[in-house]
């Protein structure tokens, strides 16, 4: 066959492969006309953990007290546990030699019915009832010897060791013994029933066991023990009821253990399917898990093997005594290589391509599909491989490519149309009261995403709304995106805060459902999960609570902005009443700025000349200005009669510039003197009196030199302010010559007569 055909004309190698169950009987009889099916295996460290702590259990070399041992395969729904405990069946199914083995396939609150129809029993098997006896005969056997070690007749002679350790060795049968020595047949049954009420709390179990070597009762006690009614004899030694009830049944097996426990015999129960109980009542859930605690311990104490199958949420509830002595081995989802090994076995068992073609007819990007959209659950794996097969070979492709996969999920998944999806949701909103037929103001024309149901409007408040988009399977990003668009677009035309809940009638895997919850803020919800109606009412419940929040949130902000605006006005206000108070209580005098005459006054006697002459230059200089003097006087009346005209003075820009240096000269020599005036008169008033005391040259030189480096950033005077202060000034000649020379030295000659005058020498230079 061509690696590229298409095998069309034969069955899908992937149907009828998605389930397993563990039967309680190893059958093995084939049914159909077919060749079996082969088992397929995955290998995963998880499958190698398991048949590792398999294969020690019944390698255990030591005292059987420490071989006990129970594992739990915890894991979603799904993931193969039942598949593996169908692997464990077959193993110890297959050892040598075969341990007793009982296998459950869920559990029944009806559990008599399980034990005596799905369970196998001693009577089952002859070989397990030869063990069930030789385990019996061998405590038959310790209660003999025991009764023999208490003898003080002397009758057993010097053999008396002899006999006790073929005893307690299993060599020599008790029976025998018994009769030989004449011992009291129903004084040993009274120590049998003692000894084994020491490890059952059930009265019948103990005197069952005590008939059972005895011949008469087997019969009877074999079918007792296969969950039948007891006989009349079993009835009048005490056995008055079958084994029955989840407690009763748990017993038994309890029992079981006790008995191939004691006589070193390897023995193992699997229990599949335990989230079964989280249906039942709060009564028999507690029964069965007081009655399953009691099996764990007894199987550990007494070297059994236990498997039972659960998920994580049972798990987790479980009580803590059994979280510590539970061994659990967790299944997570699969991978890629996990996915393709998979398919590859199925079609390779099936003889549907040739081994060089790892998946072929899949495409490899169809495969990943099947990754990414089954969330690596190995039974959505192979119900999307057997679907995508079915849907090429109808439409005759020659290879399955990722829209075949999308029409397999939404054929196995799509269950009912999207008008029944919309009355699922009417009918659960609107026993809360929840349910609102007209879409917000301005939104009533929006239309939904393609291929979705009509969205559904729920109005919380006035401006707040939560919309219900039921949707078909997600299966790509642009699905995703089309739910994002639509909510984006509704947000932005309605003047109101809107949420939306994604309701998905059909498939929707891990990572779409992550995009959805990244656009929308929620996550979405799957029409077909038990628990939908529960968590529909929760998700707008929530929503609603969410957006009321919000809008209580807004309010509070709009609130508390506008109560910081306003006490930022009244701590303005404050602050103004507090300064008007506080000018009332102490009001200020302004007093006038001094004038130059007064200023001169208080000159030191030394400088008051120089400040003198150099105000007088620049007075005069002011007055007088440069050039020739101003004149208003019309210009006469010409020869034609006509009037006198106005006389235009013009003033040119070096001029005004002249001027406005005279000013701004007049008023640094003003903050000069001043300065000068304040330095003084702070030393006069420091040193107590009138004469120098000791002053800071430092202060007066920095006075004198800020005055002087003032000076140089003036235009000069000599010169009609063309040029600044800089250069040898020329021989004063005219009135801004000499009003330049004086203010150049006068930073000099200040400094140097003022230092002479309170230090007696010669003053420090500029």
């Amino acid at each position: 066959m061509s690696p590229d055909a298409f095998p069309v004309a034969e069955e899908n190698p992937f149907r009828g492969s998605t389930s397993v169950q563990l039967e309680g009987f190893g059958d093995t009889t084939q049914v159909g006309t077919g060749p079996p099916r082969p088992p397929v295996h995955v290998r995963r460290r998880i499958n190698e953990q398991l048949m590792e702590q398999v294969h020690r259990y019944l390698d255990h070399t030591g005292d059987s007290s420490t071989r006990g041992r129970v594992l739990a395969l915890v894991g979603e729904f799904g993931l193969g546990k039942s598949h593996l405990a169908a692997q464990i069946t077959d193993a110890l199914r297959q050892s040598t030699p075969t341990p007793a083995l009982w296998v459950i396939g869920q559990p029944s609150v009806d559990m008599r019915s399980v034990f005596q129809h799905r369970v196998m029993s001693p009577r089952d098997d002859l070989e397990a009832m030869a063990d069930f006896m030789q385990a019996i005969t061998d405590y038959y056997a310790d209660v003999t010897a025991e009764l023999l070690e208490q003898d003080e007749t002397g009758r057993l002679g010097g053999a008396r060791d002899e006999f006790l350790s073929g005893l307690r060795d299993r060599r020599l049968d008790p029976h025998k013994i018994a009769r030989a020595f004449d011992l009291d047949e129903e004084l040993i049954h009274s120590h049998l029933r003692r000894h084994l009420r020491g490890v059952t709390d059930h009265r019948a179990f103990a005197t069952a066991l005590a008939l059972l070597p005895n011949q008469t009762y087997q019969t009877d006690i074999f079918r007792w023990l296969s969950g039948e009614a007891p006989s009349a004899p079993l009835q009048q030694r005490g056995v008055t009821q079958p084994i029955q009830g989840i407690q009763g049944v748990l017993e038994a097996f309890a029992v079981f253990s006790l008995v191939y426990g004691q006589s070193d015999r390897p023995y193992a129960l699997v229990l599949d399917e335990v989230d079964k109980i989280v249906e039942w009542t709060t009564q028999d859930r507690a029964l069965f898990l007081n009655a399953f605690e009691m099996l764990v311990n007894r199987y550990i104490n007494q070297g059994g093997l236990l498997v039972f199958c659960v998920r994580p949420d049972l798990w987790s509830s479980l009580p803590a005594s059994l979280h510590e002595r539970v061994l659990p081995l967790w299944l997570d989802s699969w991978e890629r290589p996990a996915t393709e090994d998979l398919i590859k076995q199925h079609l390779l068992g099936s003889g549907r391509v040739p081994q060089d073609k790892s998946c072929a007819p899949f495409s490899d990007p169809a495969v990943g599909q099947v990754v990414t959209l089954s969330d690596g659950v190995p039974r959505q794996i192979l119900r999307i491989c057997e679907g995508a097969w079915d849907h090429a070979a109808l439409g005759g492709s020659p290879k399955i490519d990722i829209e075949a996969v999308h029409e397999a999920i939404r054929t196995t998944h799509e269950k009912r149309p999207m008008s029944e999806a919309a009355r699922r949701l009417e009918r659960v909103l609107a026993g809360d009261q929840w349910w609102h037929n007209a879409p917000p103001r301005d939104l009533g024309d929006l239309p939904g995403p393609p291929g979705s149901g009509e969205p559904r409007w729920i109005e919380v408040t006035r401006t707040a709304w939560i919309v219900v988009l039921p949707v078909r399977s997600l299966l790509t990003r642009s699905g995703v995106a089309d739910i994002a668009g639509f909510l984006g677009h509704a947000r932005d035309i309605a003047a109101a805060s809107i949420e939306m809940l994604v309701v998905v009638n059909g498939h929707a895997c891990r990572q779409m459902r992550r995009q959805v919850a990244d656009a929308t803020g929620t996550m979405p919800l799957v029409l077909d999960d038990p628990r939908f109606d529960i968590a529909l009412r929760s998700g707008v419940q929530s929503l609603a609570e969410r957006l009321r929040a919000s809008q209580d949130n807004t309010v509070l902000e709009k609130l508390s902005h506008r109560l910081d605006v306003i006490q930022g006005q009244q701590q303005t206000l404050l602050e103004r009443v507090d300064s008007i108070d506080h000018s009332l209580d102490n009001p200020r005098v302004v007093s006038p700025a001094p004038t130059a005459d007064s200023l001169d006054e208080r000159l030191p006697e030394p400088v008051r000349a120089l400040f003198r002459e150099a105000q007088e230059a620049l007075d005069r200089l002011l007055e007088e200005g440069e050039g020739p003097r101003l004149s208003l006087v019309p210009v006469a009346r010409t020869a034609a009669g006509r009037p006198p005209r106005p006389r235009r003075l013009l003033v040119d820009d070096s001029a005004l510039r002249g001027m406005g240096a005279v000013v701004l000269a007049r008023r640094l020599l003003g903050a000069f003197r001043e300065a000068v005036v304040g330095w003084w008169e702070a030393d006069v008033s420091a040193g107590g009196g009138t004469e120098p005391a000791g002053r800071d040259q430092g202060e007066l030189f920095a006075i004198c030199r800020g005055f002087e480096i003032s000076l140089e950033s003036l235009p000069r005077l000599d010169r009609g302010g063309a040029d600044p202060l800089s250069g040898t000034p020329a021989p004063a000649t005219d009135p801004g010559e000499r009003a330049q020379d004086r203010l150049v030295h006068l930073a000099d000659r200040v400094l140097r007569e003022l230092g002479d005058a309170f230090s007696g020498g010669s003053a420090s230079r500029l």
